[in-house]
């Protein structure tokens, strides 16, 4: 092999090295943009189906073109955040495995990420959606990054506002789908997601505490905060189960597309019965960070929301 030949597979070689990097680095990107929690923007749907409006192909359009445009601001919105925790996250029992936080994602293509993620996010919005919901996109940002920024430190204020980030969602369906509002449904949502922010609390300081550590890294809580969030807890998975019974009540029964309305009697049942599994696992230290990403890995859990939407069908339906 001559001079030249040589030359020529170094050559070969460092681009074959450049392209294996820079696919590494895509790769590790959309990583860290946590897809998976797009799963929690199907809450957008909600309000058009419970509306009776799921024949609606318009509505459908409206909702999904709506469901990208938040996902790529929620995935900008993680990105940056995990900018900003970077010292705490390396640190974290799980979180330290985060792309940011092992090393695998370089700072600078995350500064570079975020911006263009909020960029295209607004484009989608303004030149396709209502611009209307424009407002509740932004409302969403400011509450995302006052969290991230400074929010999160703040004990018990920090679970209600995740709540109200998921109620957002709901109210941002409503926009897309041009339901009405429903009140019952809206302070659903904000018991049920209180419920499971402090269900996330707790696993936090429980593993904290069980590591010898006094205070959660980034967070206001201390060990001796764990009875505390259990009891708040318990306390709003048991008001959830009662809004839920109520809103049947005074709205779900009233809707004229239910065949069998009387079917969506097992819904607080099946509810109580998840609820009642995560709070379990939470005093026995059994539940990941995240009760939602848990819930969607969990076979009881898969197979009590099945339950759910099989019964909701055949109210609809049969």
């Amino acid at each position: 092999m001559g001079p030249k030949d040589l030359r020529e597979e170094r050559t070969i070689s460092r681009l074959e090295e450049n392209v294996v990097g820079r696919r590494s680095i895509f790769l590790v990107l959309v990583e860290s943009l946590r897809l998976h929690q797009w799963a929690k923007n199907l809450l957008i749907f909600v309000p058009l189906v419970l509306a009776g409006k799921s024949e609606n192909l318009d509505a459908w359009t409206s909702c999904l073109l709506g469901f990208i445009a938040l996902g790529v601001l929620a995935s900008s919105t993680y990105l940056a955040n995990d900018l900003w925790d970077l010292p705490h996250d390396r640190r974290h029992w799980s979180k330290c495995d985060r792309p940011l936080a092992r090393g695998d994602l370089p700072v600078v293509v995350a500064r570079i990420a975020v911006p263009l993620g909020l960029l295209l996010s607004f484009t989608i919005a303004i030149s396709i959606i209502d611009r209307g919901t424009i407002w509740t996109l932004l409302v969403y940002l400011v509450l995302t990054l006052a969290y991230s920024l400074w929010l999160k430190r703040m004990p018990v204020l920090d679970v209600f506002l995740l709540a109200v980030l998921f109620t957002l969602r709901l109210v941002y369906g409503i926009q897309l789908a041009i339901v009405p509002a429903s009140p019952w449904l809206l302070v659903f949502s904000m018991v049920i997601f209180t419920s499971l922010a402090l269900a996330k609390r707790r696993t936090e300081v429980g593993r904290n505490g069980a590591l010898g550590r006094e205070q959660v890294d980034g967070r206001g809580y201390v060990a001796k905060d764990a009875p505390f969030l259990f009891g708040m807890g318990l306390a709003t998975a048991a008001g959830a189960v009662l809004l839920m019974v109520l809103y049947l009540i005074h709205e779900a029964f009233g809707a004229t597309f239910y065949k069998s309305p009387w079917l969506l009697w097992c819904l607080p049942a099946l509810l109580f019965l998840w609820l009642g599994r995560i709070w379990l696992l939470v005093g026995r230290d059994g539940l990941d960070d995240d009760p939602l990403w848990f819930a969607m890995r969990d076979n009881v859990s898969l197979a009590l929301g099945g339950a759910m939407a099989i019964v909701f069908l055949l109210a609809w339906h049969f």
